[in-house]
């Protein structure tokens, strides 16, 4: 097998309180080929987004506190490098796309510029002004922005919040990084907005050959662009499997209560499932699994560690009681 994209092994993170330490990610390993599309699932509060973003120095330190752990990309270890080091990998070699563009796109510039100031950032002034703006009307063109030109003289309050979405895409992408992570891309936008946001994705991952990671608390999303599937649960992962396969063969009850939260178009339902609980208190969790506490299928086993086993090809679950799960499940389909 050729050596992964990016490697993340044993990688642990906590964060400084008054209250005490919170354990915010426990012993995560994750490792990408080139090319891949993953998708890193999981509820809210789960670590998700602190896993991608600590993984590359964009969670402050402190209260942020790394305990353990490598975080390589081709080869090369990123933990321990300087802010400056971090910089040369960020927007060159690892992009990002968060879920409000609002939040990243300055009010008071034009699309254009702040494009512009992006491209000429990530080259390290090696590209100057006018071959910026011809990357950038070619960038809005590649993600299907209507009127290119246009566009590019607006301001971002004059623009929809899917066409902000482009944007940033467009910005993201200029630089051909070989890693792009998309952090909640389409929470923020409409249903028919939201599916033209993952198709456009889907197609320029497709083209680039960009190695993806899709951070989303639906299963559903990550389907339409990702080939395999992260689930994480209190700051650990808890099943890494290819999507198809977890959508016919769920392994750990988590990723079961998930699916089974989702609507069926073709079974009537008074309401959807949840699962009951909680998330565990990471300033105090508890000993074992840590979904015990929520899970259906728990026993006396389950109090003590659960480490990631294969249970099929590319197929790993943190689960003791994988095979009589399997017996309880409802059927998917």
């Amino acid at each position: 097998m050729a050596e992964p994209l990016l490697d993340i092994r044993d990688f642990s993170l906590v964060f400084d309180t008054f209250e005490g330490t919170y354990k915010a990610i426990s012993n995560v390993s994750l490792s990408l080929q080139p090319g891949e599309a993953l998708g890193l699932v999981g509820e809210t509060g789960c670590g998700k987004s602190v896993l991608t973003r600590a993984a590359f120095g964009l969670v402050p330190s402190p209260p942020a506190r790394i305990t353990g752990g490598s975080v390589q990309l081709q080869g090369r270890e990123l933990l321990g490098l300087s802010d400056r080091a971090l910089r040369q990998v960020r927007g060159r070699e690892v992009a990002m796309i968060f879920q409000d563009p609002t939040t990243y796109l300055n009010p008071v510039f034009r699309v254009g510029t702040q494009l512009i100031d992006a491209i000429r950032a990530q080259s390290g002034g090696r590209i100057g002004k006018p071959e910026a703006k011809s990357i950038a009307l070619d960038m809005l063109e590649k993600v299907h922005l209507p009127n290119p030109d246009r566009q590019f003289r607006a301001y971002p309050h004059e623009l929809s919040g899917g066409m902000r979405q482009r944007v940033l895409i467009a910005m993201a992408l200029a630089a051909k990084p070989r890693l792009l992570i998309a952090d909640e891309p389409t929470t923020a936008l409409d249903v028919t907005i939201q599916a033209q946001i993952l198709d456009l994705m889907a197609e320029l991952v497709a083209e680039l050959g960009i190695t993806l990671v899709m951070i989303s608390h639906d299963l559903g999303v990550v389907a339409q662009v990702c080939s395999r599937v992260a689930v994480m649960y209190a700051g650990m992962i808890v099943e890494d499997a290819p999507i198809a396969r977890v959508f016919d063969a769920p392994a750990h009850p988590y990723t079961q209560g998930l699916l089974d939260a989702l609507p069926h178009p073709f079974r009537a339902q008074d309401r959807l499932a949840s699962i009951p609980g909680t998330l565990p208190d990471l300033l105090d969790p508890p000993q074992g699994c840590l979904f015990a506490p929520r899970c259906t299928h728990r026993a006396p086993v389950c109090a003590a560690a659960v480490p990631m086993r294969p249970i099929a090809e590319s197929h790993h679950v943190a689960c003791t009681l994988y095979d009589e799960v399997r017996k309880k499940e409802p059927a998917h389909g």
